[in-house]
């Protein structure tokens, strides 16, 4: 999957924009606050729908005007998608893909994986954090998927609400853990299935990136025991079970589902250690730029074509050697990428269009 062009109006600090970008590598270079990252961020919104540096929509739209428009063109499968984002402050968000009005999640939508500075959470910050990494790309690559995680919290609200109630009703509570349960194991097999794939694809990448720098293992964490050897569908059913009949005085007590996939975790370990509580920032950074990486061949295992690859900002606080590494890795994929950077330190001398931007315009390119 590709992008063909981009063409962004009245969005953060641009005006009018219009880019044709390179197949493979393109990189915007500028000082801070000139609009690097907006048009990062213009990508991903006509992808997803969304930002990934706020919730609220209007932040989005330029100063004292009162809409953003967003018109993009993407190839697929020898086929050329359109896309247009239209948001207004009083008619909200409008989503057309080849001209006709749909959903953020129609299937022809252009696919982004995007590392930001904040990824580096994804090692030392909250199990939510890890959660949500996951569920992002299995969604982008099966409705199954999406489906599944969209049910299973409906269920567990509902499930949660009547374990709030004194007595509960024991029909209804027996109908909300059955399904409650069924969809905890869809997930959780899912999960567990996309990291094992995952753990080669990292081992790979932070190797290349980071040479001897140690080992990488990933590791799914449940939030309840699981005392056979194997984990599938059946046993994960059978120990949640179990769990839940064991548990069920404990949670009317508390009031709340304690356990299930939205309190799993993932555990990152280097070197044998949780990165989370040993790893260097330095070094937990090198290991978020791996799991990004990763992700977007993990994409193509997946759904055999690779995502679009936005990159805000990776080369900061990387040595010469790392920056290096990571330039020749993704200048030489078959994906297409977007960098941003401050400085054309050493990414000139790799093939690629270098774009220079200066409030809110690309006033040349190379």
């Amino acid at each position: 999957m590709k992008l063909k062009k981009i063409e962004i109006s009245n969005f953060r600090n641009i005006n009018d924009l219009e880019y044709t970008p390179a197949p493979g590598l393109n990189v915007f270079i500028g000082d801070n606050a000139q609009g690097k990252t907006n048009i990062l961020e213009a990508i991903f919104v006509l992808a997803t729908g969304n930002s990934f540096r706020t919730n609220n929509d209007r932040l989005m739209i330029q100063h004292e005007e009162n809409s953003f428009n967003l018109k993009g063109f993407h190839l697929t499968e020898d086929r050329t998608i359109s896309t247009e984002i239209d948001y207004h402050l009083n008619r909200g968000k409008q989503i057309k893909i080849n001209s006709k009005k749909t959903t953020h999640n129609n299937q022809n939508r252009l696919r982004v994986v995007v590392f930001t500075p904040d990824d580096l959470y994804l090692v030392k910050g909250s199990p939510s954090r890890r959660r949500n990494y996951i569920d992002y790309i299995l969604k982008e690559v099966s409705n199954e998927y999406r489906l599944s995680v969209d049910n299973y919290y409906k269920i567990l609200r509902k499930r949660n609400e009547l374990l709030k109630k004194s007595p509960i009703n024991e029909s209804t509570y027996s109908l909300l853990s059955e399904l409650f349960i069924e969809y905890s194991a869809k997930i959780i097999t899912a999960r567990i299935n996309f990291i094992n794939l995952l753990d080669s694809l990292v081992a790979k990448n932070f190797s290349q990136l980071n040479q001897q720098a140690g080992t990488i293992k990933i590791k799914y964490a449940l939030s309840f025991p699981h005392k056979d050897e194997k984990v599938n569908y059946k046993t994960l059913t059978e120990n949640l079970i179990k769990h839940l009949e064991e548990n069920k005085q404990n949670e009317i007590r508390r009031k709340n589902t304690l356990a299930g996939p939205h309190l799993d975790d993932i555990n990152i370990y280097l070197n044998n250690k949780p990165a989370r509580l040993f790893a260097s920032q330095g070094q937990q950074r090198n290991i978020a730029v791996s799991l990004k990486i990763s992700e977007v061949h993990a994409f193509k295992e997946l759904s055999n074509f690779y995502p679009v690859f936005l990159l805000d900002e990776v080369l900061a606080e990387f040595d010469d050697q790392r920056k290096s590494s990571l330039l020749k890795q993704i200048s030489s994929s078959e994906y297409q990428s977007f960098l941003t950077s401050v400085v054309n330190d050493m990414i000139s001398s790799f093939e690629g269009k270098i774009s220079i931007v200066k409030n809110g315009e690309i006033v040349r390119n190379s």
